[in-house]
């Protein structure tokens, strides 16, 4: 599951992205797809024959759910319509997306799922983000609004002509979440290595790895 910094897209635009302190006392934990066996394959298809360790671990993201709609900037000057008409002729249905910031770098992405999980106190969230050592300011509440707000309407302005006005809303205020990830150590005989191991879609990245 990769990551995609904000970028910015030129064109008409009719959001402002509101500027305002997060106020949740719950955060969502969702549960791996992944099992720790599956993660253990994983690492061992890149270390054969290596012992291994595996722990859970959580990563702490901010989800929000945005609404886009295009419509046409430009008037037909034919024969007048009327309002509910000309409305639905110029607009098209729209989109609703959901949309995770990490909570320690900043970037986002638009998942291809709605998170579920358990709820939990929003305490159990901060305390993920607080023992990160990861270097870096954290985001605020209105850079998580602006990325998510950014990355919809750079893939609305993707697929729409020119001509068309977007409109994006938000449905669901930032919401804090923690995604699962599965972290396995280990070594064979000739290296050993750490690996993260998504949790929900089993894609990986080798944190560190040295020669024996």
């Amino acid at each position: 599951m990769r990551e995609h910094p904000e970028s910015g897209f030129p064109g008409a635009d009719e959001t402002e992205v509101p500027s305002r302190p997060f106020a949740s006392e719950t955060a969502l934990r969702m549960a791996p797809n992944i099992t720790d066996a599956e993660a253990l394959a994983v690492f061992r298809r890149k270390l054969p024959g290596a012992d291994a360790e595996v722990r859970s671990a959580f990563h702490p993201f901010w989800w929000t759910v945005l609404g886009a709609r295009t419509s046409s900037i430009f008037r037909r000057r034919a024969s007048p319509m009327p309002a509910e008409a000309s409305l639905s002729a110029g607009q098209m249905s729209g989109q609703r997306m959901n949309v995770l910031v990490n909570a320690y770098s900043g970037k986002g992405f638009i998942a291809d799922f709605e998170p579920q999980g358990e709820t939990v106190p929003f305490e159990e969230w901060l305390e993920a983000v607080e023992s990160s050592d990861q270097a870096g300011a954290r985001p605020e509440a209105s850079e998580v609004s602006r990325t998510a707000h950014s990355l919809v309407r750079t893939k609305v302005l993707r697929t729409v002509k020119l001509g068309m006005g977007v409109t994006i809303d938000e449905s669901l205020a930032p919401t804090g979440i923690l995604k699962p990830n599965w972290v396995v150590t280990g070594a064979n005989d000739r290296f050993s290595a750490t690996i993260l191991v998504d949790g929900l879609d089993s894609s990986h990245y080798i944190v560190r790895v040295a020669k024996l």
